[in-house]
Order: C-alpha cells, then sequence, then structure tokens
C-alpha cells in the first residue's frame, strides 16, 4: 500500500517545492524592479496623474506603477500616495509602506491682479501638495496720474476675502486674484473764486455717480452779491439746477458758476422812483421819477436834478452798473403863479381903490360948486324984491348928505 501512494506523494512534494520556490523568487523580482527603475536616469519621479513609463526586465512603468513582464504575468495597479500598492494576478499580492523615495505631488500657485501687470502681489509659486501658502498685497493704492488711482478691494478665484492677505492649502493647481477697483478724481470749484466752493468732490470708483451741491444760491451783502447760475462740467457750457449729478467715468471738474450782481438804490422825497432793484454787473440800468401834484395853489413841484452817484437833469436816465449804487432825485419848489396871482390882486386893489378915491373927489368938487350959485343968489336980490329964503338951499345940503353917504 505504501509503495503504491510513494509516487504521488513524491510528485506532491515536487510540486509543492516548486509553488515554494515561485513564491519566494517572486517578492524579490518585485522588490529590484522599482530599485533598479527609479536609479535609472529614464525612471519617473513622479506619480500619480502623471503618465510617465520606463520599461524594464520586460515590464514597465505607467501611471505610477510597475507593471512586471517577468514570466508573463499580467498585473494592474493602484497608486495613492504615499502608499504603493501592486497587484499581481493570479500570483502575488504585496503593500510597500515607503520602501522607496518617491517624489510627492506639487501644484502651482498662481496669484495675480485685476487690471492685469500692477505688481503688487506675492506668495505664487510651486507647492507641495496639501502645504499652505500664504499671499498678499504689497500696495492698497497704486496712483497712477495725479487724478487716476487703483485701489485695491478684494480677492478672487480660489479664495474670496476683503483682506490685504490670506493663506490657503494647496491641494491642486489654483488661482488667485487681487481685484483693483478703478477710481477717478472729482475736483470741484466755483467761480469767481470768491464764491463758496461745492460740496461733494472726491475719490469714486469708475461707473458711480457723484452727486455735488452749491455752496448757496445766494452770497453778498446789501449792496453786492453772488448769484448761482449753474454748473459747468470740463469747462462746458453751464447747465442748470443747485444739484449736479454727474456719472464717473473718467477724471472730471465740475465748476458752481456765480454771477456777479449790485444793488441800485433810488430815492426821492417826491414823486414816485423807479429803478431800485439788483442788476448784474457791467448791464446798464434806467431809472425814472415822477413829477408830483402840489397841494398848494400857484406853487409847483418842479424836478431838479439826480444826485449820488450820477448827475442827471433828466428825470429819465441810465445807471452803469459797475458796483453798487445810490441816487437822489432832488426838487424845488416854483410860486411863479402865486406871484402872479398875487401881483394881479394887488394891481386891481390900487385900482379900485385909485377908482374910489376919483369918485369921491369928483362928488366933492360937484357939491361945492352948487353950494356957492345958491349962495349967490340969496344975498343978492333985485330992487324992490324982499328977501325969501331959498328951498335950495336945504336941498343943496341934502344932496352933500346922500353924497357923503354914497
Amino acid at each position: 500500500m505504501a509503495r503504491e501512494y510513494m509516487p504521488k506523494l513524491t510528485i506532491a512534494i515536487l510540486a509543492l517545492s516548486a509553488v515554494l520556490v515561485l513564491v519566494t523568487m517572486q517578492p524579490n523580482i518585485v522588490a529590484v524592479a522599482p530599485a533598479a527603475s527609479v536609479a535609472s536616469p529614464s525612471s519617473p519621479t513622479s506619480y500619480g496623474p502623471t503618465y510617465t513609463h520606463y520599461h524594464w526586465g520586460g515590464g514597465y512603468w505607467g501611471g505610477g506603477g510597475y507593471y512586471g513582464g517577468y514570466y508573463g504575468w499580467y498585473p494592474y495597479y493602484s497608486y495613492y500616495y504615499p502608499y504603493y500598492y501592486s497587484y499581481y494576478y493570479p500570483y502575488y499580492y504585496g503593500n510597500y509602506y515607503g520602501s522607496y523615495s518617491y517624489a510627492p505631488t506639487s501644484y502651482t500657485l498662481t496669484v495675480n491682479t485685476n487690471p492685469s501687470n500692477l505688481g503688487t502681489v506675492n506668495g505664487g509659486g510651486s507647492y507641495t501638495s496639501g502645504s499652505s501658502a500664504s499671499f498678499s498685497v504689497t500696495q492698497t493704492t497704486i496712483q497712477v496720474s495725479p487724478n487716476t488711482r487703483y485701489v485695491f478691494d478684494h480677492w478672487s478665484g480660489d479664495y474670496s476675502g476683503a483682506g490685504t492677505s490670506g493663506t490657503v492649502t494647496v491641494n491642486n493647481a489654483m488661482t488667485i486674484t487681487a481685484v483693483y477697483d478703478t477710481q477717478y478724481y472729482l475736483t470741484v470749484n466755483a467761480q469767481p473764486q470768491s464764491a463758496p466752493t461745492p460740496q461733494g468732490g472726491g475719490w469714486y470708483n469708475s461707473g458711480d455717480t457723484a452727486t455735488v451741491q452749491s455752496g448757496g444760491q445766494t452770497v453778498g451783502d446789501s449792496g453786492s452779491r453772488l448769484v448761482f447760475q449753474g454748473w459747468s462740467v470740463d469747462g462746458a457750457a453751464p447747465q442748470s439746477g443747485s444739484t449736479l449729478s454727474l456719472v464717473m467715468n473718467a477724471p472730471h471738474t465740475a465748476t458752481a458758476t456765480y454771477g456777479q450782481q449790485y444793488y441800485l438804490n433810488v430815492q426821492t422825497a417826491q414823486g414816485v422812483a423807479t429803478g431800485s432793484g439788483w442788476y448784474d454787473a457791467g448791464t446798464t440800468a434806467s431809472i425814472y421819477v415822477s413829477t408830483p401834484i402840489s397841494n398848494q395853489y400857484g406853487v409847483n413841484i418842479v424836478f431838479n436834478g439826480w444826485q449820488g452817484d450820477i448827475q442827471s437833469s433828466s428825470q429819465s436816465t441810465t445807471v452803469l452798473m459797475d458796483g453798487p449804487k445810490s441816487v437822489v432825485a432832488t426838487w424845488r419848489t416854483d410860486a411863479t403863479v402865486l406871484y402872479l396871482t398875487i401881483g394881479a390882486i394887488i394891481v386891481a386893489a390900487v385900482l379900485i381903490i385909485a377908482g374910489v378915491i376919483a369918485f369921491l373927489a369928483r362928488g366933492r368938487s360937484g357939491t361945492q360948486s352948487s353950494t356957492t350959485q345958491r349962495t349967490t343968489s340969496t344975498t343978492t336980490p333985485g330992487p324992490g324984491e324982499s328977501t325969501v329964503e331959498q328951498e335950495p338951499t336945504t336941498e343943496t345940503v341934502e344932496q352933500s348928505s346922500e353924497t357923503k353917504t354914497v
């Protein structure tokens, strides 16, 4: 019986020995292959997504692992840093933990600016996967001209934030952008320079709307003032409105335009004067004063001329408004009519008196003549006539009495 199974046992032992020999030989092949490959000048130096391959001993490197070609084996592999797994189907499985020095994966961190080429950031470069990278801006404000500048606002891309610096973990290729705002300066002033300066000038982001407010509609005193007339933008014709809205798509200059005005004061003690008020500098004002009606008989009020900042004898004239002006209408009285009336009255009175005196004188002269005649007739009677009282004597007396009464 023992002799019958002896040949079979011998064959089994030999087969087992062959298997043991193969098993003990395979790890040596696998162990040597990567070492020889790494030592070769053309062996891969990085693993992972890089598909570089190197032929060695009937096998090849590819996709980060070694494909063995010994004994017609057809393995497949998977590589995850820092572990190296190789599967040799159907004969062998092995794990190598840090047995060989493999180059770790590195990635590029790009740090730039928008607008580009400002040259105000740092921190870009190549970083090992999983490492921490810091970046920052070196200038928050970049002046490119007196009225144009760039101002840092925030980060975009693979990092978000408004700080001037930041930190990221580099686990793949990354791009981080420092975003700068373009700003334009709005210059505000007033014309003339003595006028109040408007409010609202300064820096504005491109595309923003600036609102500018005038310093006041009217500025001055009782004789001279500045009156707001409108806005002039970059030297253009003035536009009305006390408030100006301006889109800042470029540097601009907004000028509040004021006009100079002077006050004309027209005064009069008689009549009604016209022309008082405010006038633009350099213009001509018209003035006039009416003649009043006198309340005294025979006395007229007559215009005697303008006095003050002008001299004129005309009731209607003009005044050049090159400064504050004050004019006064002067008057005089004319009593010619009164004097003529009084003279006429005096003459009439004299004539009347003279007439009365003449009449009286004529009547007295007639009385004396009649009395003389009657007296002569009474005292001289004719011869042989007796003396008789004459009635006419008495009548003469009565006539004389009546004349006196008149």
